[in-house]
């Protein structure tokens, strides 16, 4: 996959979808912005500016095989397990769509979707006085995910090992919805990558 690296852009998600949308860009490409003045977060939420973060955006053609609604929960597994495979054990990847190390969020994932083309955004804090942050080689992690994504394995295989990794870490975390905070200790994973709880079930919009 091609990368298109910049000193700084105010964000490569906004930049990437521009560019998509404009037909200047033709996936599979990435973009990757070793600064960022006005990042953005899922549901258009503002992504806080860090001493060093890596913050890239990439677009593909969607796999059809991939539910629409979890792209951020796929590309972000495949974002941790790049992180494993460098040695960052530690880091695991919240429902749907955040990076944590241990109860500490260090990066998110985020997804839109323009005709048949998928544009993905990830961010992870690399140095940071005010938040949790990962110290990481930048340009190393961005080569192991892409390569991740080269060889990407299929949705049921992801949706499979993640259900597994969910078990096992969300005993006491809780999703923020707009009618509250819900509980996840009795949360079931679903095929589509969303969640059933007493009977409801509740989808990403990120």
């Amino acid at each position: 996959m091609q990368v298109l690296e910049f000193a700084s852009l105010p964000s490569t998600q906004i930049y990437l979808v521009e560019q998509i949308k404009n037909a200047r860009l033709k996936p599979p490409i990435c973009v990757w912005a070793k600064a960022q003045s006005a990042g953005v977060g899922s549901r258009g939420q503002v992504w806080e500016s860090v001493d060093e973060a890596l913050t890239f955006s990439f677009a593909l053609l969607m796999d059809r095989n991939t539910p629409q609604q979890s792209f951020s929960l796929y590309f972000g597994y495949l974002f941790k397990q790049a992180l494993h495979a460098l040695g960052q054990k530690e880091v695991w990847l919240k429902w749907p769509n955040d990076l944590y190390v241990k109860e500490a969020k260090v990066g998110g994932v985020m997804s839109q979707i323009h005709k048949d083309i998928v544009i993905c955004g990830i961010g992870l804090n690399i140095r940071a006085h005010q938040h949790a942050a990962l110290p990481v080689c930048a340009k190393e992690v961005l080569q192991t995910f892409l390569a991740q994504v080269q060889n990407a394995p299929t949705w049921a295989d992801v949706f499979q090992n993640y259900t597994r990794d969910f078990e096992r870490t969300h005993t006491k975390q809780f999703f923020k919805h707009p009618s509250g905070l819900i509980p996840l200790s009795c949360a079931k994973m679903r095929p589509d990558g969303g969640l059933e709880i007493a009977g409801q079930v509740y989808y990403s919009n990120r």
